[in-house]
């Protein structure tokens, strides 16, 4: 994760299922300058199976209640490989997260893969934060570095 304000403390959870694929959750706490409350931040890259992305999910709700006070700003974003959108009822009713694209365009940007987005599987989940402007980055020069096309997004705290 990269960040432009102090990065108070971070923790990089391993929540990979079985087999070769490596999965994981980085949360991180970020101090912004004239403000009291942190902001929390998680990174996912969660599995291909749905069975795996069930669990890794449930992971995720366990951490947020566990390490983010309920009225602390909370951005969740990465790979989610959810492309038939399971993760938004269990995001919403578990961790109190709305997907900023859902909500300010009626669904999910397309962002995989990068040079013809057709499939949903980035995301990015907000908490206690008003969003502004989301959007998928344009195909170039993006499309040279990844394989999914990034997502952006003004948060107002």
């Amino acid at each position: 994760m990269l960040s432009k304000f102090p990065i108070l403390r971070h923790e990089n959870l391993d929540v990979s299922i079985s087999g070769p694929e490596r999965r994981g959750l980085l949360h991180c706490v970020l101090q912004l300058p004239g403000r009291s409350a942190n902001v929390h931040a998680v990174c996912v890259h969660l599995g291909l199976q749905e069975s795996h992305r069930s669990r890794q999910l449930a992971l995720l709700c366990e951490l947020v209640e566990r390490e983010v006070p309920a009225d602390a700003p909370l951005v969740v974003a990465g790979d989610f490989n959810d492309w038939r959108r399971s993760a938004h009822r269990v995001l919403e009713h578990r961790a109190g997260l709305r997907e900023v694209f859902l909500h300010s365009g009626g669904t999910s940007a397309r962002t995989f893969p990068a040079r013809f987005p057709m499939l949903q599987l980035d995301r990015i989940y907000v908490r206690n934060a008003a969003v502004h402007a989301p959007m998928v980055l344009p195909r170039r020069p993006w499309s040279h570095l990844s394989d999914h096309a990034p997502l952006a997004a003004e948060i107002s705290l």
